[in-house]
């Protein structure tokens, strides 16, 4: 039986025992391995008895391969019987090891900080309304109106805000033409305030072909330090002019973009799926309130190793939308100039905060004894299956068990009960500001 010797600030201290006996066959393990890797005069190769291996080499020559033999099992059981959550690799110490003796591994392990929670029997939150409007449903309706418009040419007349202009331009600063400020069929939306302000007020109102200079003033606080404050001359030519010719909002409109045969009946379905929408939006808003109103009221510790492994999740997702837009993290570093411990660095709060989220959902999750069926898990990887457009279900879970611990699975649910449990419990309140305004 394993005594635990101390467990403050979160690491826990412990002796383990090998018997000498088994670090024996452990050392004849490891001997029997690598004996082929020594030559000695007068032995054939892989003849070398031990004990002149270790007459030469000294008797640790097999010790480092030894204690990976004997350490781990006993460790693991150990932490079993122990119930310790370990959050980091063992630190591990022992004295000389003296041959026909036991072997005492003295260890150090940091575990899991279990926060002391505030009262979460009420927990204040913003009332967020789920309510469709009409604004809300004309909003969608306009959307689709300019998703599905046709776009067609404009000759008769100058170009005007919400005009469509391709146009070549030519940028020069202090006389000097600079770089990125030339660009030949480029399409700028006016009134889109995509460009330094006033430079499309400036071409509203020219015609096709002409040419003509528009003068702007970088801002202030303009991403490019360079360019700050300075003023610019833009020589500009106008290629064409397009509108945008929005579609009547009528029953022949509603049968071009649904299944519906009437305005009224796609307005309706419309309203159906921004009532569902709104609803999981309040739902993750009264949450994530509820949660901040927990991690701000209770004593939460960040451990540095939960929050770098953070980090490495947050760089992993960074890397793969990276590669969905054709580079790595590596030539994103390259591109930037930045090194990585200054990305790493930028997400470091964010990393605490999710470390701290997580640390008091689980401390919940203990607290109220909850517990994840095989029905709940199996609805985890199906909803993961259907997240990924994944349609060979089986094939999906076969893959996903695989690849993602169990015990992470029933992490994740245990998290979302106790998020929803925080939820249900809250106290819709007026915050300071809406009483203000009253």
């Amino acid at each position: 039986m394993t005594d635990l010797k101390s467990h403050e600030n979160n690491i826990a201290k412990f002796d383990l025992t090998v018997p000498a006996e088994d670090f024996a066959k452990a050392v004849d393990q490891v001997y029997k391995k690598n004996k082929s890797k020594y030559r000695v005069d007068g032995f054939r190769k892989g003849k070398v008895p031990k004990k002149i291996i270790e007459s030469m080499y000294g008797p640790e020559v097999f010790y480092d391969e030894a204690i990976q033999i004997v350490f781990f099992d006993p460790y693991e059981k150990a932490i079993k019987e122990l119930e310790l959550e370990t959050i980091d690799q063992p630190s591990v110490d022992f004295d000389e090891i003296v041959k026909g003796q036991d072997v005492v591994f003295k260890v150090e392990v940091e575990t899991k900080p279990h926060p002391v929670l505030g009262d979460y029997s009420e927990l204040e939150v913003k009332e967020v309304s789920s309510e469709v409007t009409e604004d809300d449903i004309m909003h969608e309706l306009k959307h689709q109106q300019e998703e599905n418009a046709r776009i067609v040419p404009v000759e008769d007349r100058p170009a005007q805000e919400g005009d469509t202009v391709n146009i070549d331009f030519d940028g020069y600063l202090d006389g000097q033409r600079f770089e990125g400020g030339k660009a030949e069929g480029y399409d700028l939306v006016l009134g889109s305030h995509s460009f330094v302000e006033g430079f499309e007020d400036q071409v509203v109102g020219h015609n096709i072909s002409d040419k003509f200079d528009v003068n702007v003033t970088f801002p202030a606080d303009y991403q490019a330090t360079e360019f700050q404050g300075k003023a610019a001359r833009f020589e500009v030519e106008i290629n064409k002019i397009t509108k945008k010719e929005l579609p009547e909002l009528d029953d022949e409109f509603a049968k071009d973009i649904s299944e519906f045969d009437s305005l009224d009946e796609l307005k309706a379905n419309m309203k159906d799926k921004l009532k569902e929408d709104k609803e999981k939006f309040a739902k993750r808003q009264i949450e994530n309130e509820a949660l901040q109103a927990l991690i701000e009221k209770s004593e939460i510790t960040s451990p540095e190793v939960l929050v770098n492994r953070e980090i490495d999740n947050q760089l992993q997702d960074l890397d793969q939308r990276l590669q969905q837009m054709g580079m790595g993290l590596s030539q994103y570093i390259e591109m930037t100039g930045m090194k990585l411990e200054d990305i790493r660095s930028q997400y470091k709060d964010i990393a605490e905060d999710k470390v701290k989220a997580n640390l008091a959902l689980d401390e919940v999750a203990l607290k109220e004894g909850l517990e994840v069926s095989e029905d709940e898990v199996e609805q985890e990887i199906k909803d993961a299956a259907e997240q990924y457009g994944v349609e060979d279900f089986d094939k999906f879970k076969e893959i996903f068990e695989k690849n993602i611990p169990a015990d992470s699975v029933i992490e994740n649910v245990k998290r979302r009960k106790a998020l929803e449990l925080l939820a249900s419990r809250a106290k819709f309140v007026e915050k300071k500001e809406d009483q203000e305004e009253k």
